[in-house]
């Protein structure tokens, strides 16, 4: 029995071929589960080279002839990217768009307070949740930062560098820092919002931190903040002018204010990503294409409130039907990067790879809307009714969504 099934196992090599010097045939259960492990072992000796092809495809990125593109682009930075953030002394600050008891009074305050519910009261619920969602992804600003200080030849190393990378991230996150408080203020003085649960998300948010691809490739970091500024731009903008719709002037101005930030932060991260391609345009495309290709995923999408499992899920869809954040505004985003970094007439100092890349990358807004057009004849064949989604957020009121 012994001799039989050592004969048996060599009769067939790694590849599955039968060894000539072997006349006996293995029983059919053997070859069974030969073939089946055989199937299993190339599915994952094609995920292992996937994700070596990736993990070369992001080392390149990281070689020391790459990273000093980004080195000798510090005077560069210093003159085109720096002078678009507004020193404090001319930025506004939250006291000056929420009521500040200190500067009305007793009395001033009480009164602005009481107009500022009263405001409050005729957004809807499913603007509130979108209003809390890009609160809690404003309040994660330790996340983002850490995560630019990741980025090789382009990060703060001591904390307080004299670089103009270093000067660059500080002084972003200084204004990105307005953002989540004056949000969380006026929330707070609204009435509408369970903030304790708010506070909870965003304590939970900030400790799970975020996955990003290739996050060391300043690369792929700077495609992806550009990608996410001009998202966030829109989000706020959207909110700013539903908001207005429903009669509150005072939120309109704090998210109009808010999206006016992240159009000069998109400015400056759309600038690097310009500047790249210029001096390494083959690198450039291949990151822009590999991110793409893995989809920029949102920085809260690890949110929780320790209720729902499928919080962001439940937000995004409410964001896509309340018209703060759709899937279009995703195809937008890009097929506008697209246009601004010329992408189309990359051709001098790309490779085949780089040729490649050019061309999955232009021809993708086309695929996502055709995506979209399916998506929307299937949901009107289905007919599907909202779903009733309760959020902690505003004390588990629900909001009716359609969900896929």
């Amino acid at each position: 029995m012994a001799a039989s099934a050592t004969t048996s196992t060599l009769a067939v090599t790694m590849f599955g071929y039968p060894n000539r010097n072997c006349h006996l045939k293995p029983p059919a259960t053997a070859t069974l589960r030969f073939w089946r492990s055989a199937a299993a072992a190339v599915v994952a000796t094609s995920r292992r080279e996937a994700e070596a092809e990736e993990a070369d495809e992001v080392r390149r990125c990281l070689a020391p002839a790459r990273l000093e593109v980004l080195e000798q682009m510090e005077p560069w930075v210093e003159a085109h990217v720096l002078p678009l953030l507004k020193p404090a002394e001319e930025a506004w600050q939250p006291a000056d768009l929420v009521p500040d008891a200190a500067a009305l009074g007793a009395d001033g305050f009480h009164a602005a307070c009481v107009e500022l519910r009263g405001r409050a009261a005729g957004v809807p619920n499913a603007h509130l949740v979108c209003l809390v969602g890009n609160m809690v992804t404003e309040e994660a600003l330790p996340t983002y930062q850490s995560m630019a200080n990741r980025f090789e030849s382009a990060r703060d190393v001591t904390g307080a560098d004299a670089t103009a990378w270093a000067r660059w991230i500080r002084g972003w996150s200084a204004e990105e820092n307005r953002h989540g408080d004056v949000l969380n203020r006026y929330m707070y003085l609204s009435g509408r919002l369970d903030m304790r649960q708010v506070e909870r998300t965003v304590h939970r948010l900030i400790g799970s931190g975020m996955a990003m691809h290739a996050p060391a490739s300043p690369y792929h970091g700077f495609i992806y903040v550009a990608f996410q500024e001009r998202a966030t731009a829109i989000s706020h903008g959207n909110t700013a002018r539903n908001v207005r719709a429903h009669g509150d002037d005072a939120l309109a101005r704090i998210c109009g204010a808010i999206a006016a930030d992240e159009k000069r932060h998109e400015a400056a991260y759309t600038r690097v990503v310009e500047r790249l391609l210029e001096a390494d345009p083959d690198t450039t495309v291949r990151a822009l294409a590999y991110m793409m290709r893995r989809r920029i995923t949102m920085p809260a999408a690890l949110m929780d409130d320790g209720r729902d499992a499928d919080l962001f899920a439940h937000y995004a869809a409410a964001a896509q039907q309340a018209g703060t954040y759709t899937a279009s505004d995703y195809r937008g985003i890009l097929e506008h990067l697209i246009r601004r970094w010329r992408v189309a007439e990359l051709e001098a100092g790309l490779s085949g790879e780089g040729r490649r890349a050019r061309d999955y990358v232009c021809a993708l807004p086309q695929k996502i809307r055709r995506m979209e057009e399916k998506a929307h004849d299937r949901a009107a064949q289905m007919r599907k009714r909202p779903t009733a989604i309760p959020f902690s957020w505003i004390f588990d009121k629900p909001v009716d969504l359609m969900l896929p």
